[in-house]
C-alpha cells in the first residue's frame, strides 16, 4: 500500500467511527432528555392532583362540621 492508500483507509476509518460515536451520543442525549421531560410531567400531574385533592377537601370539610 502507498501512503496515499494508508491515508485514505485510515480517514475512512474515522469517519466511521465520529459515525458511531454521533449516534451513540445522540441516542444518549435523546433518553436523557425524554426522562428530564417525563420527569416534569410527573410532577405538573402530581401537583394538580394535589391542587385537585385540596379543593375537594375543602368543599367536603364543612359538610363534616
Amino acid at each position: 500500500m502507498t501512503e496515499k492508500e494508508i491515508e485514505l483507509a485510515m480517514e475512512g476509518l474515522f469517519r466511521g467511527a465520529s459515525k458511531v460515536r454521533a449516534r451513540k451520543y445522540s441516542k444518549k442525549f435523546s433518553s436523557n432528555v425524554s426522562r428530564e421531560l417525563m420527569a416534569r410531567i410527573v410532577e405538573q400531574s402530581w401537583q394538580d392532583e394535589k391542587e385537585f385533592l385540596k379543593a375537594a377537601w375543602l368543599e367536603i370539610i364543612p359538610v363534616v362540621s
